[in-house]
């Protein structure tokens, strides 16, 4: 993520956050962010190696950021490779008269230009909770490693969501959204539903449970290898025929069965709710 921006966005956050902002709590700090372009389309790219993301929306024109963060010492497979490679370089080095000093402090990265907003956390050692308040109209993307969950309620706009350790939870939304999972489940409630994109929900070994508003309308196509699937819904399930022509290289591919769509108020946008171990529950609000 840092990639993308580095180039262009002043560090001047950065180097804020990282020593000048005094704060009562090392461990413990909040910024507020106004946005270049009040009132305009907001974007915010989030990538934390280990922690616990969440978001809420509401009606404001700034980046609200409070995030609380302690030293990781539990196992980790990937960190012990690093620490013991410091190790075995540091081994001949002296240490006496020499005292340890323990570092308490949070490197958290904010950049922000014309309302494209990043926040990354990516120092291994460290778990880092984030509590966000973004302008209902966000567009969100949120990578997050290892540690806790992904959280988000009242968000508007589209949302990009993946979660290799921990579960992705949106509640109030709309989409379009796109969320992926590893181990984990994925529970979303839909107030709405946007047409202008399809959706997607994927876990590869957890469950996905969905809850959609009686008025939302959308073809909800469903797919699981091992798992079951239950549902709420009026309208039945039916098997989808998939057929794929690529008419510059001649190409075609069909799937007969597998795919079970139901229409929803309908019929609409597509939402596909995907496990290859779990299973799926589609809900409807009461």
């Amino acid at each position: 993520m840092k990639n993308k921006l580095s180039a262009i966005f002043p560090l001047t956050l950065i180097a804020m956050l990282a020593g000048s902002v005094p704060f009562a709590n090392a461990a413990e700090k909040s910024y507020s962010l106004p946005l270049s372009k009040p009132g305009e389309p907001v974007s915010i790219d989030i990538e934390v190696y280990r922690g616990s993301v969440t978001l809420v929306g509401y009606k404001g024109d700034s980046i609200e950021i409070s995030a609380k963060s302690s030293v990781f010492s539990g196992k980790d497979k990937d960190l012990k490779k690093v620490q013991n490679k410091i190790n075995k370089n540091n081994a001949a080095r002296s240490t006496d008269g020499l005292k340890s000093v323990k570092s308490r402090s949070m490197r958290l990265e904010i950049e922000e230009k014309n309302n494209q907003v990043e926040i990354s956390s990516e120092v291994s050692n460290q778990h880092v909770d984030l509590v966000i308040k973004v302008p209902q109209r966000s567009m969100i993307d949120v990578e997050l490693y290892k540690g806790g969950d992904i959280k988000i309620d009242g968000v508007n706009g589209g949302l990009e969501l993946e979660a290799y350790d921990g579960m992705i939870i949106a509640r109030n939304i709309s989409g379009p959204i796109v969320a992926e999972t590893a181990r984990t489940d994925i529970v979303v409630s839909f107030s709405d539903f946007a047409k202008s994109s399809p959706s997607s929900l994927t876990s590869h070994m957890g469950n996905v449970d969905i809850t959609l508003a009686k008025k939302v309308a959308a073809n909800v196509n469903v797919q699981t290898y091992q798992g079951e699937i239950f549902s709420g819904l009026d309208k039945d399930f039916v098997d989808v025929d998939e057929i794929k022509k690529n008419n510059k290289g001649h190409k075609q591919k069909i799937v007969l069965g597998g795919i079970m769509q139901s229409k929803v108020n309908g019929g609409g946008q597509v939402l596909s709710l995907i496990s290859y171990s779990g299973n799926l529950y589609i809900r409807k609000a009461k």
